[in-house]
């Protein structure tokens, strides 16, 4: 460019100057009038913030709102839960229509076969109400039976004393009951904690008879029957003795028919002898089921 040394060494060192010089290539590139302003680029920077901060305002709208959603695992457990009660409500209702049928099938072969009936003239529809209101209230009185034991155990095994003095055997039990859920429970009796306690069936010099303690309220004896692991603890005085609910003899009976179903269940698996299984019915009303707990193998 035929620049003398001096003036290019001017150029290059003075920060303060504000000539440019380029060659002729990059002069027509910069002094194009296509070059793009810098307010527009400032203005393409602008559009991108203000972008970015429209999608923060989402992300952050979208977290609030899955903060008041509940887990995947917790809508699986309720979905199971509900299936649970679809199919418990669809059993309920399918063996009621089973014992109406029955009961109707019963009702009408009464009828054909009964002179009485027939020339009594009364509809089936009349026999049929008759038996459901009889079903009714034959459940209603297992209802009321069930509620009445709600507040009762049976402790089994428990020493009875030898004497034809029933204050004094009653005078007994009540000692020995006081200080067995003192003892293993650690539970306080107070005065009129307990409504009453009797011996079920008939007195026996050769046995001692099951003992029935009915408390003042549910809560106390549902804290004795979350305990009764407590029971194996080493006591001497205790020991074998057992507690159970006071069941309604329906009640009873669905529980030895569940057991008995378990054990067929167990053969039909094809796994070791069901002798060596202890078989328990937990929990209450719909919620019972049954366990299957291997017996320990005891030392010689």
């Amino acid at each position: 460019m035929n620049l003398s040394r001096d003036l290019y060494d001017h150029l290059v060192t003075d920060s303060s100057s504000t000539l440019r010089w380029f060659c002729d290539g990059c002069e027509k590139s910069v002094m194009s009038t296509d070059a793009v302003p810098s307010s527009t680029q400032n203005g393409k920077l602008d559009t991108l913030i203000t972008l970015i901060e429209k999608l923060m305002e989402k992300y952050e709208t979208i977290d609030r709102k899955l903060e008041n959603k509940c887990d995947v695992s917790d809508v699986a457990t309720l979905e199971v839960r509900i299936k649970n009660l679809e199919d418990r409500f669809l059993k309920s209702d399918q063996e009621k229509e089973n014992r109406i049928s029955v009961l109707e099938s019963a009702i009408k072969t009464s009828a054909l076969s009964d002179p009485v009936v027939k020339e009594s003239g009364v509809s089936d529809e009349e026999l049929i109400k008759q038996a459901v209101h009889e079903e009714i209230n034959r459940k209603a009185a297992v209802d009321k039976d069930t509620e009445r034991r709600k507040c009762n155990i049976i402790i089994y095994r428990v020493p009875e004393k030898r004497t034809d003095d029933v204050a004094q055997r009653k005078l007994d039990d009540e000692t020995f009951v006081k200080d067995l859920l003192d003892g293993v429970f650690n539970k306080k009796i107070e005065e009129g904690d307990i409504v009453k306690m009797f011996r079920l069936g008939r007195w026996s010099e050769d046995k001692n008879r099951p003992l029935l303690v009915s408390f003042k309220d549910e809560e106390l004896k549902d804290s004795i029957m979350s305990n009764l692991f407590k029971l194996k603890l080493p006591v001497a005085r205790f020991k074998g003795i057992s507690i159970a609910h006071d069941l309604h003899p329906s009640e009873r009976n669905e529980i030895k028919c569940m057991i008995e179903a378990a054990k067929q269940q167990h053969i039909q698996d094809g796994v070791d002898s069901a002798e060596n299984y202890r078989f328990l019915v937990v929990g209450r009303g719909p919620r019972r089921k049954v366990l299957k707990l291997r017996k320990s193998v005891s030392s010689a």
